[in-house]
């Protein structure tokens, strides 16, 4: 989801079944010994990489706001950074090197020596080009990432909107930037790592008066943005049939290490069990298994790394025995209220009623991990473990449904078998939530809450929220980058404003009602924005901070988190995939280290 201010909305997301049970997957799965069982262990060249994926929108880095764009520019395109198969450390791409004075607010970058499908070279000049396109062009969704998040320095006109050409990104010579910012930022390099900020060549869709507007786009953004994209990935754009399928090729003066597969195809199918049909007749390498047809038994786990990724095998599945390997993401999906419209104590019953632990085990049959956070685990301030000694202090009654005590705090607030509470749930199409939001209404009934229940397209839950209509509703978030404050944005107050095209969730928190938590809120996110120089002082202030908003949002139970992402993948044992997906997914991963047995 964007807006007119380029503000990020991936984490608004339909997730359908929630992480476990998506099927779409472009990314790259492996073991610590490669992941691989018998065959063939020298690497081939050739053959065709099959996957998976949704309706793709356009392959023009600074205007796809898909995951499903963003897997197929992940391997047309590369940054000056990025995160190598999904890790969440950030490492040089284009950029061979990167410096910074001393006070952090100048950024020296120097390029690799790279060539772009088209035959020419990466220069600093393409480097300028490419980030004055995230910060004006009229296609843009993340000019706030360049001009807000990292905030390099800029001029505006009288309304407020950038000058185009003021961007503080300067071509020192053929391969060497500068990149000015207006103050220190701890996470500079985890925001360009995002495709967005993907190289292109210098005018290949003319300036930013040429490329039209996003209603009445020119011919030459057209003819780049769908027919012929160029970028400097190991693989170059090959075809794109809507609604079918969309493949690259390889493209073999890459500057890193030239893919092993001559392609990438990519089937598009919407429906999970369609999906897995496909998967299962062979015309899908990896790909993940919707919920519905998951066996948990099916599952032989082998290792588990440290960042908890587990590698094994599965089935066997129509004959067929897969490579598997789940990963945590730097995800987490929520049930949340508008402030306005429900009062808090309904709000806590609904807290103490839902079980996390529960809901994960039997509901999503263990494909997840609970979450009391709404910052995912491996980002939390001190890591996993902390994250789950803090979760011991979780205030409505963690592990178990408690009925007795949302039933009491209803009875405090003067509800009763005789005045009763109307309470709806509006939910994404998703068989999970349709499940979670059936033994919600089950259990709500002892506690005096009428639930109802309203399954809608995403976009008019979305819609819903922005007219300030949602009562009890189901998004997530996926992080833009990994660090904390990505998430706790959603939890500022003043981002929470419905019909505000700035806002990131739908809570309306403390727009009327000055809570004492929804101000302790809005003063840590504000301790966080004068505290974001890369220095362990300020990163220490800022991980006491973010769990003090943890802390505001269990007291007025505006977001309840149900779980954080997890992805399972399954592949044929004749794909050879040598290296793991990390935390920050699939989406993010180049499959050129990827081979098949011819």
């Amino acid at each position: 989801m964007t807006d007119n201010t380029g503000l990020s909305r991936r984490g608004f997301l339909k997730a359908t079944g929630g992480a476990a049970a998506a099927v779409s997957v472009a990314g790259c799965i492996g073991s610590d010994d490669g992941g691989d069982s018998g065959g063939s262990q020298t690497p081939q060249k050739g053959g065709t990489l099959q996957l998976i994926n949704s309706t793709m929108s356009t392959f023009d880095p600074v205007a796809a706001d898909d995951t499903a764009s963003g897997r197929v520019i992940q391997q047309l395109h590369d940054p000056l950074v990025n995160y190598p198969h999904g890790e969440v450390e950030v490492k040089n791409l284009l950029a061979k090197s990167v410096e910074t004075n001393e006070d952090k607010t100048v950024y020296t970058f120097t390029l690799k020596d790279a060539t772009f499908h088209n035959g020419d070279p990466v220069t600093a000049s393409d480097v300028v080009y490419s980030l004055e396109r995230v910060a004006g062009s009229p296609h843009s969704v993340r000019s706030d990432f360049i001009l807000n998040s990292i905030g390099v320095t800029h001029d505006t006109d009288g309304d407020g909107n950038y000058q185009s050409g003021s961007l503080g990104v300067t071509a020192v010579d053929e391969k060497t930037v500068e990149m000015e910012i207006e103050q220190p930022f701890h996470a500079v390099l985890e925001v360009l790592a995002y495709s967005a900020f993907a190289i292109v060549p210098e005018g290949i869709v003319g300036s930013l008066s040429d490329e039209g507007s996003p209603d009445s786009p020119s011919s030459q953004y057209e003819e780049f943005a769908t027919k012929q994209p160029v970028g400097a990935g190991p693989f170059q754009f090959d075809h794109w049939e809507l609604q079918t399928e969309a493949a690259v090729n390889r493209f073999d003066d890459y500057h890193g290490e030239v893919a092993k597969v001559d392609d990438v195809l990519w089937h598009v199918i919407e429906d999970d069990s369609a999906a897995f049909n496909k998967a299962m007749g062979g015309e899908a390498d990896i790909f993940e298994i919707p919920t519905a047809k998951f066996e948990k038994n099916s599952v032989s786990e082998d290792k588990t790394d440290d960042k908890n990724r587990v590698t094994g095998s599965y089935g066997p599945v129509r004959g067929k025995t897969l490579d598997y390997l789940k990963y945590p993401e730097v995800g987490t999906y929520y049930i949340a209220f508008n402030e306005q419209n429900v009062i808090k104590p309904v709000r806590q019953a609904v807290a103490y009623v839902f079980n996390q632990d529960d809901f994960v085990e039997n509901t999503m049959k263990g494909r997840a991990d609970p979450a009391y956070h709404l910052t995912p685990e491996l980002i939390y301030p001190g890591g996993t473990e902390a994250a789950q000694k803090h979760a011991e202090q979780y205030p409505y009654s963690p592990g178990e449904s408690d009925i007795e005590s949302a039933k009491q705090v209803m009875q405090d607030a003067g509800f009763g078998p005789d005045n009763r509470y109307q309470l709806e749930f509006t939910h994404y199409e998703s068989d999970t939530y349709s499940k979670l939001a059936k033994q919600l209404q089950q259990q709500l009934q002892g506690a005096f809450i009428d639930l109802s229940i309203n399954q809608s397209k995403f976009q008019t839950l979305l819609q819903r929220g922005e007219n300030g209509r949602n009562e009890l509703y189901s998004l997530g978030w996926i992080a833009d980058w990994p660090r904390p404050d990505n998430f706790m944005k959603l939890l500022y107050p003043p981002n929470t404003v419905t019909g505000d095209p700035a806002s990131y969730t739908y809570l309306d928190w403390g727009q009327t009602d000055q809570s004492s938590a929804a101000g302790a809120a809005r003063t840590a996110f504000e301790t966080v924005e004068s505290n974001l120089t890369p220095t362990q002082e300020a990163q220490d202030t800022r991980n006491a901070e973010y769990v003090k908003m943890e802390e505001a949002n269990w007291e007025d139970a505006m977001i309840i988190p149900t779980h954080h992402s997890v992805t399972e993948l399954f592949s044929y044992q004749d794909v050879h995939i040598p290296d793991k997906i990390g935390g920050m997914g699939f989406s993010r991963n180049k499959c050129n280290t990827i081979w098949k047995e011819q």
